[in-house]
């Protein structure tokens, strides 16, 4: 009863944003580790190493839940 075309353009927009979802974790990441090698408090360093673990993580669960 759905067009299939509809479905593949549905399917195709999903791919796009989590193409930029997963960007936006790596991109966090990166400036989370960046932002840490500058920091002088160790809590401040541990809180922004575990944000950028976090995003990883997020990244890696996103492509093997898909696989």
């Amino acid at each position: 009863a759905q067009n299939p075309s509809a479905t593949a353009e549905r399917s195709s927009n999903a791919e796009t944003v989590v193409g930029f979802a997963v960007l936006g974790c790596l991109v966090a990441g990166t400036v989370g580790i960046l932002k840490a090698w500058g920091m002088e408090s160790g809590f401040d360093v541990m809180l922004c190493l575990l944000g950028s673990v976090a995003a990883f993580s997020m990244v890696f669960y996103i492509y093997f839940r898909r696989s």
